[in-house]
């Protein structure tokens, strides 16, 4: 299987509708997997779809420079009830968008992710909203578009203090080309959450991530050590002395839009090995493994 690990910039007029949003996600998957036959998997980054809350059907932002004008604009043109609103429209936008993809180009697609509540459907409810409660929520979809985990980020930075956390359950995914785990950015770091999917047989471990802070910035733990280099000795650490992992996809976002950076060099990581990283903090790149 050929797994493409992507890393993207932030463009905000690509989240101004379905269209643009869809011509985006293509494109990227268009370059990245160029000639390479299915089976294949491609994973977004974490976040990749949080501009759609901001921008969709709202041409004016683009003007904005500031996280506080964007939201008092829509507070202004939606009322108090805008968040939900607003991630109501993006959740499915984003769905379907995916769901088209992952079929045109029959791959496994890890959609990135997106601060959403969670919804549903059912036959007699139709749509329906399962609590107020905003998540970090990652989806995976199969070649056919079908949805196989809604998985939500379990440990929250503190800019994500207004999130909720969920719990562990659909983060291992068995699929017909073997055990994918999944862990949002910071889950990954913590050993506890490594260490379970890999006793749960996971062989591949998608770690779709958004650094909001300069790459090359001094750690804050030990200034002495730049941001980049502890965060891939760390992707590194965790594939050592395991069962099953074997391989670590790290996905990664970039850019800047309104007052919000975010830096970071997408990573391949398999056990044993030097990892393959972009080579730059900044601007869309496209790493391509084979897994067997």
């Amino acid at each position: 299987m050929t797994l493409l690990a992507l890393q993207t910039e932030v463009h905000p007029q690509d989240y101004l509708s379905q269209r643009a949003f869809r011509e985006r996600v293509f494109a990227l998957l268009e370059e990245g997997f160029g000639q390479a036959p299915p089976p294949r998997l491609a994973a977004f980054p974490e976040a990749f779809a949080l501009p759609l809350l901001l921008y969709l059907e709202a041409e004016p932002l683009l003007e904005a420079t500031t996280l506080a004008q964007a939201l008092l604009h829509h507070l202004r043109r939606e009322g108090p009830l805008f968040p939900w609103r607003r991630a109501q429209r993006a959740f499915y936008l984003w769905k379907e968008v995916f769901q088209e993809a992952a079929r045109t180009f029959g791959a496994y697609l890890l959609a990135g992710s997106l601060f959403t509540p969670l919804y549903d459907e059912e036959l007699s409810r139709g749509r329906f909203l399962r609590g107020a409660g905003f998540y970090n929520l990652a989806l995976l979809l199969n070649p056919k578009g079908q949805v196989l985990a809604r998985v939500p980020k379990m440990r929250l930075t503190r800019e994500e203090g207004f999130l909720k956390g969920g719990g562990f359950g659909p983060h291992l995914v068995q699929t017909e080309h073997g055990r994918i785990g999944v862990l949002i950015c910071l889950d990954a770091f913590f050993q506890s959450h490594v260490e379970r999917l890999d006793a749960l047989g996971a062989e591949l471990l998608l770690v779709p991530s958004a650094n909001p802070a300069p790459w090359d910035r001094p750690w804050p733990r030990d200034p002495a050590r730049k941001e980049g280099e502890v965060w891939v000795e760390a992707m590194a650490k965790q594939l050592e002395g395991r069962e099953n992992l074997r391989l670590l996809l790290n996905p990664m976002l970039n850019g800047r839009f309104l007052d919000l950076l975010f830096e970071g060099e997408a990573g391949v990581y398999r056990a044993g090995e030097p990892p393959r990283l972009s080579g730059r903090p900044r601007g869309d790149a496209f790493l391509k493994v084979f897994w067997e």
